[in-house]
C-alpha cells in the first residue's frame, strides 16, 4: 500500500530525526497519534486466520484421505491452491502488526521489509484462487461427464479462471517491484504502487463472475434430473448453500473493499481490511471444492466409529441406528427422460473414494438430415471421481 498521501517525507525531515515518533499519515480533524495501545486489526486477523486455517486444512485432509489410493489431478491441484493460500496467511499474520490506522503508526514501522511482504501476497493471490476453482470445474467433468454441454462449459471454466486469476496476478506484483534504478523504500513515497489497485478491482469482479459461473454451470443438469422433487431441491440446495453463502459472498466482500482502495485515505488500516476477505475467499474455495470427498470421510470414517455411535446414543438414545444417521439416496437421475426408470445407487451417491459415482442415462434422440433419419443411441454411464 501506498503512502503517497503522507505530508511528511524522510528526505524532508531533519538529520537525526527518530522515525518511531513521527506518524506515517496525517490524522483526521487534529486527532493525536497513539503509539502506545492503537486500534489495531491485528487480533481479527489471527482470529480469522486460525479459523479458516484449520477448516481448511481438516476438510482438505478428509478429502486426501479417501483419496489416498488414487490421487487424481484435481487433489493435487487442491493441495497446490493450499500451499499459496498457506502463504498468503502467513504473510498476512506477519504484516498483522502494521494493520493500524496510518496515523497510529510510526514511520519506522514502514520498510522494505513491508512492501515486499505486499508483493509476495499479491504474486500468491492469483494461484491461490485459481488451482482450487479449476479443481471444482474438473469436479464437474467427472460427474457429469456424459453431458457433453457441462463438460465443455466446465473446460471453459478453467480457461476463464486461469486468464482472470494469473495475469491479474502478474499485473499486481509489476506495480509492487521497483523499477530499474529505484529502490524499494521508494515505493513506499510514490504512486506507482496505488496503479496497481484497478488490477487489483479487476481480479475482484472476475473472482465474482468466476464464482458465479461456478454455481450456475451445473444447475440446468440439475433441473433436468429425474428424480423426486424432495430430492432434487436437496441436491440444488447443496450447490446453492456451497456457492452463494460462501464462495460468492467471500468474493463480493472482497470485491467492494478492493473498489474502496480507490479512496486510499488510510492505507495501514485499508491493507488490513482487504486482507481478512482474502484470507476467507482463498480458505473458502479449498473448503467448498473439497466438500464432497470430506462428506464421504465422515461418512465413512466418523458416522460408523464407535466412538461416534456411543456418544450419538448417549445424546439421542438406544433407538438411533447407524442407518439413520447417514441417508443415503437410492435413485438413478436420468437426463433428458420423463421419470425415473428403475431403481439403482444414487446418480449423486459418493464413491470409495470420496468424490461421485454418477450413473447418468440420456435417452436416444433422432435427428433427419437431407432425407436420412440418424438414430443416436441411448448412452449410459458411470464415473467414478
Amino acid at each position: 500500500m501506498t503512502l503517497s498521501q503522507r505530508t511528511v517525507t524522510v528526505p524532508n525531515l531533519p538529520p537525526g530525526t527518530d522515525l518511531c515518533l513521527i506518524p506515517a499519515g496525517p490524522a483526521p480533524n487534529g486527532r493525536q497519534p497513539n503509539f502506545v495501545d492503537p486500534p489495531s486489526l491485528q487480533p481479527a486477523v489471527i482470529a480469522i486466520t486460525t479459523i479458516m486455517l484449520t477448516l481448511a486444512s481438516v476438510v482438505l485432509a478428509g478429502r486426501l484421505f479417501v483419496n489416498r489410493k488414487s490421487l487424481k489431478l484435481p487433489d493435487w491441484m487442491m493441495v497446490v491452491g493450499f500451499l499459496f493460500n498457506v502463504v498468503i496467511m502467513g504473510t498476512h499474520l506477519a504484516l498483522s502488526r502494521f494493520y493500524l490506522h496510518v496515523w497510529d503508526t510510526p514511520l519506522c514501522n514502514i520498510t522494505a521489509n513491508y512492501v515486499k511482504m505486499n508483493f509476495i501476497i499479491d504474486v500468491a493471490n492469483g494461484p491461490a484462487l485459481f488451482f482450487p476453482k479449476a479443481a471444482i470445474f474438473m469436479f464437474y467433468m467427472q460427474i457429469f461427464g456424459t453431458v457433453r454441454v457441462v463438460r465443455i462449459a466446465s473446460i471453459v471454466g478453467i480457461i476463464m479462471a486461469f486468464i482472470a486469476y494469473l495475469p491479474a496476478a502478474l499485473v499486481l506484483s509489476y506495480y509492487d517491484v521497483p523499477r530499474v534504478g529505484q529502490s524499494w523504500e521508494e515505493l513506499i513515497f510514490n504512486d506507482t504502487v496505488h496503479k496497481g489497485i484497478p488490477a487489483g478491482i479487476t481480479l475482484g469482479v472476475v473472482s465474482v463472475l468466476v464464482d458465479v459461473y461456478i454455481f450456475v454451470l451445473p444447475l440446468p443438469t440439475l433441473f433436468r434430473l429425474s428424480m423426486p422433487l424432495a430430492k432434487r431441491i436437496q441436491v440444488i440446495a447443496l450447490f446453492a448453500t456451497a456457492f452463494i453463502s460462501r464462495g460468492v459472498a467471500a468474493s463480493l466482500v472482497c470485491m467492494v473493499y478492493r473498489i474502496k482502495l480507490l479512496r486510499l485515505t488510510d492505507a495501514t488500516w485499508q491493507a488490513g481490511v482487504v486482507g481478512i476477505p482474502i484470507i476467507i475467499e482463498s480458505n473458502v474455495s479449498i473448503i467448498v471444492g473439497s466438500m464432497p470427498a470430506f462428506a464421504n470421510f465422515m461418512r465413512k470414517y466418523v458416522a460408523e466409529s464407535s466412538l461416534f455411535k456411543s456418544l450419538r446414543s448417549r445424546l439421542f438414545g438406544s433407538n438411533s441406528g447407524s442407518n439413520k444417521s447417514w441417508p443415503q439416496v437410492n435413485s438413478i437421475a436420468t437426463i433428458g427422460g420423463t421419470g425415473i426408470k428403475r431403481k439403482v445407487p444414487s446418480s449423486f451417491e459418493l464413491s470409495e473414494r470420496g468424490t461421485v459415482d454418477s450413473q447418468i442415462t440420456v435417452p436416444p434422440k433422432t435427428y433427419t438430415t437431407a432425407g436420412d433419419t440418424i438414430h443416436e443411441a441411448g448412452a449410459h454411464s458411470q464415473v467414478n471421481g
